[in-house]
């Protein structure tokens, strides 16, 4: 998807909410998905699906300390898109520990988001679901 598009949808369904904080997201998303570590493979739907985006681990360090600060912007942009939750992808060489990792992240920004946190989950080695 390109990402002045994304750039457009994010921040402004993070300003509605959040307009003092919407600057600052969308700087951090933009650094996110200009390094690659951030990825829309499929299109996006908006309110009323599960919308879909993707963790890229080649492009972070081996040690993958990036990992719970990407997880966590993308986390914020999605609920802010999603209706009744989202999905989160590992791309690249997955392990159900970065998964584990990934879904902790998740669970602690949901918990400081304004929609609230339902469920979060591994679906598999490679998938986070997240329910609002």
């Amino acid at each position: 998807m390109e990402r002045s598009l994304v750039m457009a949808l994010f921040t402004a369904a993070d300003a509605y909410f959040d307009p003092c904080g919407a600057a600052a997201f969308a700087h951090r998303l933009g650094r996110e998905l200009d390094d690659g570590r951030i990825a829309f493979p499929r299109p996006l739907v908006v309110g009323g699906g599960y919308p879909y985006g993707c963790l890229v681990l080649g492009r972070f360090t081996d040690d993958l300390h990036e990992l719970p600060s990407a997880t966590r912007t993308l986390t914020r942009g999605l609920a802010d898109i999603a209706g009744g939750g989202f999905l989160i992808g590992v791309c690249g060489v997955s392990r159900f520990a970065v998964v584990d990792r990934v879904a902790q992240a998740v669970r602690g920004e949901l918990k400081r988001h304004r929609r609230g946190c339902g469920p979060v989950g591994k679906l598999d080695e490679t998938t986070v679901f997240a329910m609002l």
